[in-house]
């Protein structure tokens, strides 16, 4: 297992052991490797569900939650219709106000957050969640927006596989399109890439 996963293991097997505040993670990684990523995740995850450890691991991707909420919202095929006529007109206003309708689906009830709980609910009391596929969300929603909002509702470990460029030691470009956002109150792991 990677270094960098060891060390996000051994912080949720530490909550699990002392308790104190659950650790939320932002597990950084550049967009193109995002195969390397989910195949990392399932190492860690054998890694916590194996003895001594016997952590349950919650994956939850955001994208079948983001997909979820556009066909609940009755809007699918209209934003879909909108966007492909923006981008056939090249109209890049006309393509920013589909994501922040988009972007305001994820932010009505049923949230995105909401629907993060909803599902994790059900799962035993020792379960550390995580967070993937995350890149469906561009650019209709930030993912800062959604961890404050779990910080306050899921008393568990949190980590979000976060594709993008970590700039400086806090600064985080999602996607490899975003500014740089400096607002994550979560510790940043960056997946080291080889020398």
């Amino acid at each position: 297992m990677r270094e960098e996963l060891r060390r996000v293991g051994e912080r949720i097997e530490s909550y699990f052991a002392t308790g104190g505040d659950p650790p939320f993670v932002l597990y950084q990684y550049h967009p193109k490797q995002e195969w390397e990523v989910r195949r990392d995740l399932g190492e860690l995850r054998r890694w916590l569900e194996s003895p001594p450890r016997r952590i349950g691991c919650a994956a939850v991707s955001l994208a079948d939650l983001f997909w979820a909420a556009l066909d609940d919202s009755g809007y699918f095929n209209e934003l879909v219709d909108l966007e492909r006529r923006a981008r056939e007109a090249n109209d890049g206003a006309a393509v920013r106000e589909v994501s922040e309708a988009v972007g305001e689906i994820l932010r009505e009830p049923p949230t995105l957050t909401d629907r993060v709980v909803e599902k994790v609910e059900g799962c035993e009391e020792r379960t550390a969640v995580f967070l993937y596929r995350a890149g469906a969300l561009y650019p209709a929603y930030r993912t800062s927006t959604l961890l404050d909002d779990l910080r306050g509702r899921l008393a568990r470990p949190v980590t979000l596989l976060y594709p993008g460029t970590l700039i400086g030691e806090y600064g985080l470009r999602f996607m490899d399109r975003a500014e740089a956002a400096y607002g994550y109150r979560a510790l940043i792991v960056p997946r080291e890439t080889p020398a």
